[in-house]
């Protein structure tokens, strides 16, 4: 059975508690449905997640939804318009 990508929740940063500096409130802005992001499949579980941009806005960082390996990819010059990837 095929895995329904809106079935996914990303609770990495449930537990974090944002600070009222203004690096804080534009991350918290960004979190909207335009936020942009990487589909990525894990060939770990063999499932899809998305990748976000960090917070510095220098790579797409997330985690494996069934096992939590880390992976990210670097935002650079020169890169690519593919926005599907595999890993691990």
């Amino acid at each position: 059975m095929p895995i329904d990508p809106r079935d996914k929740l990303d609770i990495s940063d449930a537990n974090r508690v944002p600070d009222e500096s203004s690096d804080a409130r534009e991350s918290n802005e960004s979190n909207g449905p335009n936020q942009k992001f990487l589909s990525v499949l894990f060939r770990c579980c063999n499932t899809y997640g998305r990748l976000y941009v960090n917070m510095e806005r220098s790579h797409y960082e997330g985690r494996c939804p069934k096992c939590g390996s880390k992976t990210k990819a670097r935002i650079g010059r020169g890169g690519t318009d593919q926005r599907i990837f595999e890993t691990g």
